[in-house]
């Protein structure tokens, strides 16, 4: 592998330069997609970034008249701006398996972990300086890491990798520039198994355009398909001393707990995804047991065999595509003050109501209905604002009593805040 050897400075304060309007993308950016692979590193107490690779792939499948990101979502976000003129040209925000890691107990302890992500941007014309910020304990933005990027580095990375699996285009609607682009990528599918794969895939992506208000938007999007192949069926179960040789290392028991299923094996996944042009990357595994993850603007991971997978798919998709909050309560986690007391969460579909009945749905909520909103059958299929989200049962609300967010079921649909914040990410993913 190619080692980039490139230096980094630290930035304590950032001024952000005004832009009007979004960038011209023609004249910033070629067709081409950058990735710079990193490793994030800390515990609680501290992170840092280190460069892995930087990666020049053949696809970027965003939207050319959205690449200043102004929907304000993610825990973390990068910009990227011009070298020569400091001009702000693309900026996203997102989330990681970092800032998860942050939160359980052994973090807290002072273990440091290790996890690969990627930032997937377009390929710039010329030397852009990267700046990754970070929510502090107030929700406020402050850089912590920044390091700058020449296009004509040589050492630049170009080979195609993975290139004997199959892609299918499984829904086209339009060119990627002015489309969401899914890519569904299987695990734990051994090669005599790819039709299972194309009929898990064709199957789920079905349930998913049949919830609104991905159904009335489906002409937005497209999706296609990698067969990728691995050397059994299944996917890692470590708490029953099962290990599976899988292609992208699907596992359950992430961070202890045992429904969580995700991959740390970041660099793999971002190779076979770069076959095709992809917004958002879904993991599918060849499972029976029940579980799954989904993390904004990284993936979402769902079973392809349980009673719940259609739940679990559509579900998951809601966390990676439009950043939303499991609005449940009940269920155990080993997070530790992952929404601070005090501190309004950035996720469209919960409230820490700290401004009264000033709510970030409140335009969706009838006249007569009060804030907090009681939680019994009176209020059965009404907005409003329910204590209980975001595995708190207290201090946190969500906006309806029941939710694809909410419950194990898809009969009920996404609650009116979700719905919205979902059409609000695919106008931005397809806006002219």
């Amino acid at each position: 592998m190619r080692r980039l050897f490139i230096s980094f400075v630290l930035i304590l304060f950032l001024t952000q330069p005004s832009v009007a309007g979004q960038p011209d993308f023609n004249r910033y950016f070629t067709s081409s997609c950058l990735r710079v692979d990193l490793y994030h590193t800390g515990c609680e107490s501290m992170e840092l970034f280190s460069i892995d690779e930087i990666i020049e792939e053949p696809h970027w499948g965003g939207n050319h008249n959205a690449l200043v990101d102004t929907m304000n979502l993610g825990l973390y976000i990068f910009r990227v701006f011009d070298l020569e003129t400091n001009d702000l040209v693309f900026s996203r925000g997102y989330c990681s398996i970092f800032g998860e890691w942050m939160t359980t107990d052994e973090a807290r302890e002072g273990k440091t972990g290790t996890f690969h992500e990627s930032l997937i941007m377009p390929f710039p014309r010329k030397a852009v300086q990267i700046m990754i910020d970070k929510r502090n304990r107030e929700n406020i933005f402050t850089n912590i890491f920044s390091f700058v990027v020449d296009p004509d580095d040589y050492h630049i990375a170009t080979e195609s990798r993975y290139d004997y699996f199959r892609a299918r285009t499984l829904i086209k609607n339009g060119p990627p520039a002015e489309k969401v682009d899914i890519v569904i990528i299987g695990d734990g599918y051994r090669k005599d198994e790819t039709h299972k794969l194309k009929e898990d895939a064709e199957k789920f992506i079905e349930v998913l355009f049949s919830v609104e208000p991905f159904k009335s938007r489906r002409d937005d999007f497209n999706v296609r398909l990698v067969e990728s192949v691995s050397g059994q069926s299944g996917v890692d179960n470590p708490r029953e001393g099962v290990y599976r040789n899988n292609l992208l290392g699907l596992s359950f028991d992430i961070f202890s707990i045992d429904r969580y299923m995700l991959s740390t094996d970041n660099r793999r996944i971002r190779d076979i995804a770069a076959k095709v042009p992809y917004d958002q990357v879904i993991l599918l595994a060849n499972e029976e047991k029940y579980g799954g993850g989904g993390i904004f603007n990284l993936y979402s991971a769902s079973v392809s065999d349980n009673e719940y997978s259609e739940y679990i798919f559509v579900h998951e998709f809601g966390h990676a595509f439009a950043g939303l909050a499991d609005e449940y309560y009940s269920s155990a986690v080993t997070y530790n003050d992952m929404y601070p007391r005090g501190v309004e969460p950035w996720e469209p579909n919960v409230t820490a109501l700290l401004n009264g009945d000033c709510v970030k749905w409140g335009d969706l909520i009838g006249p007569n209905v009060p804030v907090p909103t009681p939680d019994d059958s009176t209020y059965a299929g009404i907005t409003g604002c329910f204590e209980g989200a975001a595995y708190s049962a207290e201090g946190l609300y969500r906006s309806s009593r029941d939710c694809i967010m909410f419950s194990r079921s898809i009969e009920k649909g996404f609650c009116p805040a979700c719905g919205r914040a979902i059409e609000r990410m695919i106008d931005f993913r397809t806006k002219k």
